[in-house]
Order: structure tokens, then sequence, then C-alpha cells
């Protein structure tokens, strides 16, 4: 089973991967059971866990400079980098059918809208990267409720491959806190989407995380429908902002504001993004005033190993 981790490993590497671990399934414990790995494979074994690196400067740039453009983060974000990490998924359960093994890689960015049969929240993934990129040893969770490693930040994106090998597990990340509760994160969200008194937690293993509780439906209204000019809209050209209504927020509230978005903005409401400032603003204690791009060019000279 050490040479088909190997294998993986090197496929992953192959596939421009920053990121490969292995986590066992009893570190699993606190997901639901429809997004449980044995939920997606009958007979799981493990996960691997890949992840990749945005470009640092784009990511740090995106909007802030004389360009003011968010089009290469959108293409990026949106498009490109799901791609790749979906394909290097498929390559990595290539290598485990080859070796004998039913693998299933997963999705990004996919969510059920509203709550499902048990599942009781709304926009909801089928399974949580977030949770295996923490099982296998890259980072841990921030107030946020998004992965935080001590390479890039918050600067990367997973996906995940469910096994049937027994494969060895890495331990998972033990080192200094990448969370401080510095809270910038909340101020940094113009939608108010994380409250700043209400808190839930998430079971990773061994260890419980506490997260801001999220209004998922306010987040996504910038997020996924760009209805906030000011997230980023505003420099695609569209500076239309569609305030949400006050309490819950419906489907037909979401289906009114973008209509009313096409009537202002005309053809641009098609072509924008929206930065997910909570988590640009979030950078680990280590790594404040660091330039993260030195630091990796030192360890990739260091160990020789280009990605």
């Amino acid at each position: 089973m050490n040479n088909i981790k190997a294998r993986l490993v090197d496929a992953a590497t192959a596939a421009f991967m920053d990121f490969v671990g292995v986590a066992p399934l009893d570190r699993f414990n606190g997901v639901h059971r429809r997004m449980h790995p044995a939920a997606h494979l009958p007979g799981a074994q493990s996960v691997v866990s890949i992840g990749m690196r945005y470009p640092l400067a784009m990511y740090e740039n995106a909007g802030r400079t004389l360009a003011e453009s968010f089009m290469a983060m959108d293409s990026f974000d949106s498009n490109v980098m799901p791609a790749t990490l979906m394909a290097a998924a498929l390559d990595l359960a290539r290598v485990l059918e080859d070796n004998g093994h039913a693998a299933v890689p997963i999705a990004v960015n996919m969510y059920r809208v509203h709550p499902y049969k048990d599942i009781d929240e709304c926009w909801s993934p089928d399974f949580r990267n977030e949770v295996a990129a923490v099982a296998a040893g890259h980072g841990e969770i921030g107030l946020h409720g998004v992965v935080i490693t001590p390479r890039f930040g918050t600067r990367q994106m997973f996906t995940s491959v469910v096994t049937d090998a027994v494969l060895a597990p890495d331990p998972m990340y033990a080192g200094a806190p990448l969370c401080d509760n510095c809270r910038k994160c909340l101020g940094a969200c113009r939608m108010h989407a994380l409250d700043d008194t209400a808190t839930d937690t998430v079971v990773v293993g061994p260890r419980t995380f506490t997260i801001a509780r999220k209004d998922r439906w306010r987040c996504m209204w910038s997020r996924k429908f760009m209805l906030n000019a000011e997230m980023g809209p505003k420099l695609h050209g569209l500076d239309v902002t569609i305030a949400p209504p006050d309490g819950a927020i419906t489907d037909t509230d979401v289906q009114s504001a973008l209509a009313e978005k096409g009537r202002r903005g005309g053809l641009q409401t098609w072509y924008t993004y929206a930065m997910r400032e909570c988590e640009r603003e979030c950078v680990p204690p280590h790594l404040r005033g660091v330039d993260l791009l030195a630091v990796h060019a030192r360890a990739v000279a260091h160990t020789g190993a280009a990605t």
C-alpha cells in the first residue's frame, strides 16, 4: 500500500498539486452521514485530499491595481482551478483503479441550494472537501469556516478522492494556531454574513474548531449572485447593488434581485465576479508581512521539487 501511496503522490505532483495527503475514515466523525466518505463509496477506507495554490500575485492584486480588474481571478477561480483540481483527482482515481481499488473523485464548488432529506442546511455540498483537507494534515479551519494552511493561508483550493484502499494516513496539523481570532474576516464581509455573536463547531477527528455562524444565503447573495457591487462587480463596470431583505432570504428574493440587476446593469450583469474578501483579509500570524511568493520559491529551491 505504501507503493500505491507513493504513486498517488507522484501523480498529484505531476498534476501540479501543492498538497496531497491521506485521511482515514475515523477523522470524518463530525460530518453528516450523507456527506461521509462511505456515503460516496461503500467500503471506503481512505480519503486522499489534494490542493493547489492560487497564483499568488493574482490573488493579492485582483481589483487593487490600475487595471482594477477581477477578470483573471474570475476565470481561474471559477473555471481553470476547479477543472485542474478535478482532472488531478481523476488522475489519482485512475492510479487507484489501475491497482485494483475503487475510487470516487469529488466535485468542486457544487451545492444543493435547499435542505435535502435529512440534511437541514442550505447551500451544502455532498462532500466536505475542507474537512478532508484538515483531516489529511494540510491545515486548520479558521473562524470564517475556511481552511487555513501554514504554507499559503487561505490561498488554495482543495478536492478529494474517496477510495477503498487502505493507505497510510498523514498526521493532522499540530503546529502553532493558524487562526488567532483576529476577527478581520468578520469586518471584511460587506454582506455581514458572518455572525460576530454566535458560533458553530466543526469536528475533525480528535479536534474541534469554533467558527462564526454563517448566513449562507447572505454569503451567496454576493459570492454566487454578485448582487453587492462593492465586493467586485463595481470594478467590472457594474455599479449596481441590490440590498438583501432583512431576515431570511428566499428564492423569490434572489430572483427579483437578479431581474432588477439585469434591468439596471444590462449585458454587464453576466460578466462580473465577487471576491471573497473574508478569505483574502485572512493571513495567519506567522505569514503577516511575509512575501509568500519568496517563501514558496525558497522552499522549492530547498527541496528541488518544482510544482
